[in-house]
């Protein structure tokens, strides 16, 4: 019989201290664009994948016009600092349409997580505002007041109510219930766009926690073409004696 959760793993060396980061897709692709970028600059090796009757019902097309199914996929980084941390990367196609299988693929990951050694798991993702902010700010909760004193030292503002929902929350929440240190960062977004910046902010945060060496330049143009854009568009509208007003559709 078929298992709901499929994985397949590499042989992977023994990891150092690692932390894992996660990121699923989310409002304005923050989290996807994260880990993407952390995989990229990083040169990240793959570690496995994962199918499962969780995600979509859908194939992907490749540029060769062949199908695929959708996945998640596990990266690791060895970070050349034997006094720092290497790093555990995961992120796929989508996210799982059911609660169901939110749970059981967080409990997945935090599972591997597990063999591989890890103490620490982050996620990453969107915090919804519904406008566009000038100057936006990270958001974050962690499992512990000692990880939450961190986050606040660096400029990271606590999220004190409210829910984090999906894979973003149940990741680290699993890791706190079984005695692992879980953390997650959001970046504040309108919900209703792709957001470069967004996904900028929180990796700055993940530089000077981790000490990474990241290239920004590129998310740095992306952010300013859509900037620009924006600005185009609200010359317009007020040209047309039309003011541009955003819609919160996250």
């Amino acid at each position: 019989m078929r298992e709901r959760i499929e994985l397949h793993l590499n042989e992977a060396p023994k990891l150092h201290n690692p932390i894992l980061i996660a990121g699923l897709p989310d409002s304005g692709r923050v989290a996807k664009i994260v880990l993407d970028h952390l995989i990229k600059n990083l040169n990240a090796v793959p570690l496995g994948y994962l199918h499962s009757d969780y995600l979509p019902p859908r194939v992907l097309l490749k540029s060769d016009g062949t199908p695929e199914l959708m996945k998640h996929e596990f990266f690791y980084w060895l970070n050349n600092d034997q006094t720092s941390h290497d790093l555990v990367l995961y992120t796929g196609d989508a996210q799982p349409i059911l609660p169901e299988g939110a749970f059981r693929l967080s409990d997945a990951v935090v599972n591997l997580a597990q063999q591989l050694g890890v103490e620490t798991l982050v996620t990453v993702g969107a915090f919804i505002t519904g406008r566009i902010s000038d100057n936006p700010k990270v958001y974050g909760a962690a499992s512990e007041t000692d990880l939450v004193k961190e986050l606040q030292a660096l400029d990271v503002q606590i999220i004190d109510s409210g829910a984090v929902t999906w894979m973003n929350g149940l990741i680290p929440g699993l890791a706190k219930v079984r005695n692992l240190k879980g953390l997650f960062l959001s970046g504040e977004t309108s919900g209703f766009m792709v957001d470069p910046r967004a996904a900028m902010i929180i990796l700055r945060v993940l530089v000077r926690k981790l000490g990474l060496q990241i290239e920004m330049k590129e998310l740095e143009e992306q952010a300013k073409e859509i900037d620009d854009a924006l600005k185009k568009g609200n010359e317009k509208a007020s040209s047309e004696g039309q003011p541009h007003k955003s819609k919160y559709v996250g």
